[in-house]
């Protein structure tokens, strides 16, 4: 099925100039009223297209193609050029996993259970059923899929044939996605624990535990493990043996990913900041604050960086201050995180849509 996808007249979707807005460093900025918002600014939509449910889902692009789940059940893929759907693939249920996608293969996994390998032409290579709803996006390292479950495990599978080659014990539920380097691999459950993990038969090594819930992908960075809690804190702790480094405070939960880069973590929370913090200190560089809570992970590329909100609004931020170059709004929350390719931003939303934006 081919479908044309929308293009609006940008009413609902403005930009909004940096001189207008932005962070202060070390302070909490915040951006402006909603005239600030509603405001005309030059157009940086390309095309939307509009799915029949929300999308919560980052968008994997390869191979010309965006490719995102939605709560209708479906995994859509969509021209990068204009839009247009080329297929979907309906599973039994909605997707909150991301998908992920290696080689000729995408893996996802589904609410019905089920972990799923498409190829890229939209047909289904296998399905692995697990014992819980899944949420958490995929990780592929070497010919596997490492994916956690609501039934509290982390599942090897082969990526050829989704046969299971091992399954741990994680205890909670694993939403967050794993991180992997050489044999290791490293993912948090709701039962407030960060585990790592030998990759190569799945034997824990050891446990960190937090207050609350770890839901998001740790970032793994020189010899130390960076993530965020719900009990507010962001962490550093030492990779081989899971002693802390630092801890950060916030005023509120953090279930996004952090970014890191050039000695800088980037991260939201669920008090509408975002927080830039020295990777090796943990002292806070600046703090800005936006529209809405953030669940998506910040998106650095070309440097700027990107953060989506529960108010539906992008915001284009630079990552030495926190002052927003411009900002792009939704109809509805944007929890996933930017993709960002080829100077153009593809941006999921609880709206239904997936937007692409100029952001040259």
């Amino acid at each position: 099925m081919t479908e044309t996808p929308s293009r609006r007249d940008g009413h609902t979707r403005r930009i909004i100039l940096s001189a207008l807005v932005g962070g202060t460093i070390g302070v909490a900025g915040c951006v402006g009223g909603d005239d600030e918002i509603d405001r005309l600014q030059p157009e940086r939509e390309l095309w939307s297209f509009e799915a029949d449910g929300r999308i919560p889902t980052t968008p994997a692009v390869a191979n010309g193609r965006v490719h995102v789940g939605s709560l209708d059940r479906n995994v859509y893929a969509l021209e990068t050029e204009d839009g247009t759907e080329r297929w979907r693939f309906e599973t039994g249920n909605e997707v909150w996993s991301a998908p992920t996608i290696d080689g000729d293969a995408l893996y996802v996994g589904g609410v019905d259970q089920r972990v799923y390998a498409i190829g890229l032409d939209g047909d289904q290579r296998w399905t692995v059923e697990t014992d819980n709803e899944i949420y958490a996006p995929p990780t592929t390292a070497d010919d596997r899929v490492y994916i956690g479950s609501n039934d509290g495990k982390l599942y090897a599978l082969s990526s050829a044939a989704g046969e299971v080659e091992w399954s741990v014990e994680i205890g909670g539920k694993v939403k967050s996605e794993l991180a992997t380097i050489e044999d290791w691999g490293y993912v948090g459950s709701t039962n407030g624990t960060l585990s790592a993990i030998d990759l190569r038969d799945g034997a824990r090594q050891w446990r960190f535990g937090t207050d609350e819930r770890v839901l998001s992908r740790p970032a793994i960075h020189d010899d130390r493990v960076v993530f965020g809690s719900t009990d507010r804190r962001c962490y550093a702790i030492d990779r081989q043996n899971g002693d802390e480094r630092w801890r950060y405070e916030t005023d509120g939960g953090i279930a996004s990913s952090p970014t890191v880069r050039d000695g800088t973590v980037y991260f939201g929370n669920w008090r509408m900041r975002v927080h830039a913090v020295d990777v090796e200190t943990g002292e806070q560089q600046w703090q800005t604050t936006l529209r809405g809570r953030i669940n998506g992970s910040p998106t650095l590329a070309n440097d700027v960086l990107y953060v989506g909100d529960a108010a539906g609004i992008v915001h284009a931020l630079n990552p030495e201050t926190g002052e927003a170059h411009w900002r792009f709004k939704t109809d509805n929350a944007v929890i996933a995180a930017p993709t960002v390719v080829d100077d153009v931003a593809y941006v999921a939303s609880n709206d239904g849509r997936v937007y692409a934006l100029d952001v040259t």
